[in-house]
């Protein structure tokens, strides 16, 4: 895990503030500091903080979680050669994605949905082209990545593409259909990052993302891209919803 100042300067970078209690409440209690940390508490403990310290401070609670998770796979990233931005960037979609978990009530591995965001975009230490999700899962079986990881580098490209879609990007034909809950929330998570960090949808911030999200990606190209593409989107964006609605 990171040393406690690294969690209080992240969020000083992030917010202005320190969040120094919520910090200490997570790490510098001994006997609590397991459970604080539990991802199948995750849902009791962001309540907590959220009558505590407040809707900002809940994100610094995911960050936090985030961090304490996947510090030596971020620390693989910088290794491999990831850009910074491409590193930050998908630090964040582990963050929100870890959020999104916490309001559906389904199983699923919360670990994975984090690991699977931290290495989605592992092939842009090589290109940003259409190819980084193909070359990023040559190097995730090189790094001896699991195989549910490797599936999410392999299906972020457009949110699971089809067979005419990946010969028309020149893309091995393969099944890119996101089957799991750990798929899908990345994969959602990700787009939504696109939108609030990008700067070209005017004043936007995370929860307008994702209460806009249907309207950006119809009038803007570079996150609805094509009609098929899309079409798939949207209909994740239904159902994820649909199982937020459940909890």
């Amino acid at each position: 895990m990171p040393p406690f100042e690294t969690h209080l300067e992240t969020s000083k970078k992030r917010t202005g503030k320190d969040y120094s209690p919520l910090h200490a409440w997570l790490d510098n209690d001994s006997a609590h500091k397991k459970e604080r940390h539990d991802l199948d508490l995750l849902v009791e403990n962001r309540n907590h903080v959220l009558m505590s310290w407040g809707e900002e401070a809940v994100r610094e609670f995911f960050q936090h979680i985030v961090e304490d998770l996947a510090m030596k796979d971020i620390d693989t990233l910088k290794k491999a050669g990831c850009p910074d931005e491409a590193i930050e960037h998908s630090i964040e979609v582990a963050r929100k994605a870890l959020e999104i978990s916490s309001r559906i009530k389904r199983v699923m591995d919360r670990k994975l949905i984090v690991l699977g965001a931290i290495y989605h975009d592992l092939g842009k230490a090589r290109t940003y082209g259409m190819q980084h999700g193909e070359i990023g899962a040559q190097m995730a079986v090189e790094l001896g990545l699991d195989a549910q990881i490797i599936d999410i580098i392999l299906k972020h490209i457009r949110g699971g593409l089809t067979e005419p879609e990946a010969v028309e990007l020149n893309l091995p034909v393969r099944d890119y259909t996101l089957r799991t809950p750990e798929e899908k929330i990345v994969i959602y998570a990700d787009r939504l990052v696109d939108i609030y960090t990008d700067g070209i949808v005017p004043d936007i911030d995370e929860n307008g993302a994702e209460a806009r999200f249907e309207e950006i990606l119809t009038h803007y190209e570079k996150y609805g891209k094509n009609a098929v593409t899309l079409k798939r989107y949207m209909a994740l964006n239904k159902e994820l919803h649909q199982w937020m609605d459940e909890s």
